[in-house]
């Protein structure tokens, strides 16, 4: 799994920029270890420091925007118990973004000098295309951590389940807790001592107030904590968030047998209506046609339309007309100077002509390798925030795509050609063409889209060194992936069967959800990933709630299964697969409480001795 986060401190002076990409972009750390391994820049380039930073204030200056925050940090962690390599998780991060921030100037870099691999993403304030500033609200770090998530998803990785209510624990709490300094935790434990011994609103006032623990605000729905010589507080449904659902308003009040159901609120004031989240891609599609408009309009494109329609070579025909539409954009005075040159060449090179090419054999190469034309590149769209939507056109109709303000990429063939573009637009795409009939779009999206994805999902099957794995289902079967669309490609055969295909690193996911109790029976649930995921979540509250460490042992199968027996099932340790090529038997990394360590290590005495006991 990944979380992302923004650095707290705003950067705001020049200094500071030049700081944070010294940084990130630092091969070492200070105790002399590998730090930065592998680096991206997008919109930008350079050999030092000082380059990045000079680029980025130019942005900042042509727009007049040199002031307040100059530039926004990101930091992407992994899950420690993720098995993932540098290279995906900077290819990942360099993913996250091009999606996120197309337009911006950016630098990516991913530090192994943790306990987990990391991307740094720093991006400049302003966006070099739009000229308008980033935000860096929690709407755009939600949008951020929904993006990541997707991107997990498709390289096979976990991601954190929002419905279960557990945020986790930051770094920070964790690191204050291993040193018994964290006052999140003491709360949790004055809670705890509170619920046993308190029967009264008052008494349990009393009771907090002598624990160290003020109560600033008391209501029906909430109660607010404040430490005694601390600044933050906190309330205790975001405790719950953290450390589990022990902590929420209405079961502590139970435990303490004062609980009452909260009066119905009256007379308040009507919400402001929310504003609707636009997304940075949004934002520069609509400032690059501002600048750039459409290269032909609607009377026109309708025009052509009937030229290629009419036309013997209708092919040959747009890619005429489609090199005429490109050149409108390039200066009239550069081309006229390379004229007589290119006029001069082109007769030189008729005179050495044998016979006319064989258009049949043209038509059939571009069928075998199709051309990708449009507004936009390929990649760069389907990468863009938003989904994805594929329609079948025929080539007369291309002309009138450019007619109009979107970004649409067309994958060109001998008699017809698959356009892509955001489902965002299709509104506009229904009206361009008078389509009545959307199911009928949605049909062509449906049939288009796999094979694309597909192509895709090969790329980064063979990023991560694996095979795509297959599994046919029947097609009621695939409501129960709802969830889960982003980890598979799912195509409908002649049969009216689903077939399936996915990476190695979701068949756990997939099978999970697909067949349960078949999954469950088979492994007994023991090395899902699913299972694994929550349970060590879980034992991490519990031992950072307790001022306890995590302990580590590497066993075989056949000595986790040993000790799930003598466990009777308990969920007191959490495995992850290490397996790799260099590995003649399965290896599995098992991780638990300090409290459990003794009960496992008794356990497993004949068949696994600890290097030292601590």
């Amino acid at each position: 799994m990944a979380t992302v986060k923004s650095v707290k401190s705003a950067i705001k002076s020049r200094e500071y920029v030049a700081k944070s990409i010294k940084y990130i972009l630092s091969p070492e750390n200070k105790e002399g270890n590998e730090k930065c391994i592998q680096s991206s820049f997008l919109n930008c380039c350079g050999d030092c420091t000082n380059d990045f930073v000079m680029q980025f204030e130019i942005t900042r200056l042509a727009f007049g925007k040199n002031d307040n925050i100059l530039a926004h940090h990101y930091v992407q962690s992994f899950s420690p118990n993720e098995k993932i390599t540098p290279d995906v998780a900077h290819q990942i991060g360099k993913e996250l973004a091009e999606c996120v921030a197309p337009g911006f100037q950016v630098i990516v870099a991913t530090h192994v000098d943790r306990d987990h691999v990391h991307n740094h993403i720093l991006i400049n304030s302003v966006g070099m295309k739009t000229g308008m500033k980033w935000l860096g609200n929690l709407a755009t770090l939600k949008n951020m951590r929904e993006q990541s998530d997707r991107l997990c998803r498709e390289y096979g990785l976990s991601v954190i389940n929002q419905k279960t209510g557990l945020r986790g624990i930051d770094q920070a709490t964790q690191k204050l807790a291993e040193q018994g300094k964290s006052w999140k935790v003491e709360l949790c434990k004055a809670l705890d001592e509170a619920v046993k011994q308190c029967s009264r609103k008052k008494e349990f006032t009393e009771f907090m107030k002598r624990k160290g623990f003020e109560i600033t605000r008391y209501t029906d729905r909430h109660i607010t904590f404040q430490k005694i010589g601390e600044t933050k507080k906190i309330r205790v449904n975001t405790l719950a968030e953290q450390f589990g659902d022990y902590y929420t308003k209405e079961n502590l009040e139970r435990l303490m047998g004062f609980y009452g159901i909260p009066k119905p609120l009256e007379n308040l004031p009507l919400p402001k209506p929310k504003k609707p989240f636009i997304t940075e891609f949004e934002k520069y599609e609509k400032a690059y046609f501002q600048e750039n408009p459409p290269l032909t309009n609607p009377i026109e494109a309708k025009a052509l339309q009937i030229l290629i329609n009419s036309s013997t070579s209708p092919f040959f025909n747009l890619v005429l007309i489609l090199a005429r539409l490109i050149l409108r954009r390039k200066r009239r005075s550069a081309f006229d100077q390379r004229y007589d040159f290119l006029h001069l060449k082109l007769k030189k090179q008729k005179r050495y002509q044998t016979k006319k090419p064989d258009s049949q054999k043209l038509l059939e190469r571009v069928d075998d390798n199709p051309q990708n034309v449009g507004n936009i590149p390929y990649r760069n769209l389907i990468h863009a925030q938003g989904e994805n939507y594929r329609v079948r056109l025929s080539i007369s109709a291309i002309p009138k795509l450019y007619a109009y303000p979107f970004f649409f990429s067309c994958r060109i063939y001998s008699d017809h050609a698959i356009v892509t573009f955001k489902k965002k637009d299709r509104p506009l795409f229904e009206k361009i063409f008078e389509i009545e009939d959307v199911q009928r779009l949605e049909r062509h999206n449906n049939y288009y889209t796999p094979s694309e994805n597909y192509q895709e999902m090969k790329r980064k099957a063979k990023l991560l060194g694996v095979e795509p794995e297959f599994l046919m289902i029947e097609t009621s079967e695939l409501e129960k992936l709802n969830n889960e669309k982003d980890r598979f490609v799912a195509v409908t055969t002649k049969e009216g069967k689903i077939r399936l295909s996915f990476l190695p690193q979701n068949k756990d996911y997939i099978l999970h959800c697909l067949y349960p109790e078949k999954h469950q029976a088979v492994d007994n649930d023991l090395f899902s990933v699913v299972r694994n995921a929550k349970v060590n979540t879980m034992l991490k509250s519990e031992a950072l709630l307790h001022n306890k460490k995590m302990r580590y042992r590497v066993l075989t199968r056949t000595q986790v299964e040993k000790l799930q027996k003598e466990t009777q099932g308990q969920e007191i340790f959490a495995v992850f697969s290490k397996n790799d090529e260099t590995h003649q038997e399965e290896k599995y990394n098992v991780a638990f409480k300090e409290d459990d360590e003794q009960t496992i290590d008794n356990i497993l005495e004949d068949t696994y001795k600890p290097k030292f006991r601590r």
